[in-house]
């Protein structure tokens, strides 16, 4: 049986305890380190949405499932009737080149939020953030990136890594035109808000009514505004940075005409 045939089979038959299996209608898709856990605490905290109960179940990633059974993944959306939206937050399936088009044949009408920031600043919290972890064994930012395209172009780097390929890939990944325009070749761009990490973190409020709106949700619910996973790592070279911020010159000027306004991407 294929994942459409057990979806419209669970959906059908779970009808327990006033609960009902849904269908995701909103993915939060990333970028990685650009406030995604802040927006599902956001998101979560509305009386009209569900959001998954972890947040990464990155079931539409084969190399990096978290939740790896499609029963148990869709048992992720059992929601009461008030819930208007429902969804996940999984950054993988910004970076992952595989995911749109999985994405677009389930879920055609699925709405989308996407949160970028600085590309210089955002590859070196990646980078720091997998050297927390342990997963990352060179021991600079630099280093790693000019390590990226003999990793990029190794087969042998695909199949060893120890976590998600595309987190090794810190330039690349940070490569946020060719992400939107997988995504915009396959669905509509009114169905995307885009915004930038800067805008969150300096209004978050007014930026969650926002997204609440483009939801069709109450504007008006009490949400704490608490920003979560807030990193404290050394401050990145301004010289790589000046490097990095060459490098990423031409994406980021196609970025507002892909997003639809300018974005603060200078800051955070």
């Amino acid at each position: 049986m294929g994942k459409t045939e057990i979806l419209r089979t669970e959906e059908a038959r779970s009808v327990t305890d006033g609960k009902r299996m849904k269908r995701p209608n909103l993915f939060v898709l990333g970028a990685a380190k650009c406030g995604t856990t802040s927006m599902y605490s956001y998101l979560r905290q509305h009386p009209e949405v569900h959001m998954s109960p972890f947040k990464e179940p990155s079931f539409f990633c084969r190399e990096f499932q978290v939740v790896r059974n499609p029963i148990d993944y869709f048992r992720l959306f059992e929601c009461g009737s008030e819930k208007k939206v429902v969804g996940e937050a999984s950054h993988v399936y910004f970076s992952n080149p595989d995911t749109p088009p999985v994405l677009n044949a389930l879920f055609p009408d699925a709405r989308f939020i996407v949160i970028l920031r600085n590309p210089a600043l955002r590859s070196y919290s990646l980078y720091q953030f997998m050297r927390q972890l342990g997963y990352e064994t060179i021991p600079s930012f630099e280093e790693a990136l000019a390590e990226e395209e003999g990793r990029f172009n190794d087969p042998s780097f695909l199949t060893d890594c120890p976590q998600y390929f595309w987190n090794f890939m810190y330039f690349r990944s940070s490569l946020y035109d060719e992400q939107l325009v997988r995504y915009f070749s396959l669905y509509d761009r009114s169905r995307f808000f885009i915004m930038s990490l800067a805008e969150l973190a300096g209004a978050p409020q007014l930026w969650m009514e926002k997204i609440f709106r483009f939801l069709s949700v109450s504007p008006d619910a009490v949400i704490d505004y608490t920003p979560c996973n807030v990193s404290d790592y050394p401050e990145i070279s301004q010289n790589i940075k000046a490097k990095l911020e060459m490098r990423f010159a031409s994406m980021l000027s196609r970025i507002p005409l892909l997003a639809g306004r300018p974005l603060d991407l200078e800051s955070l």
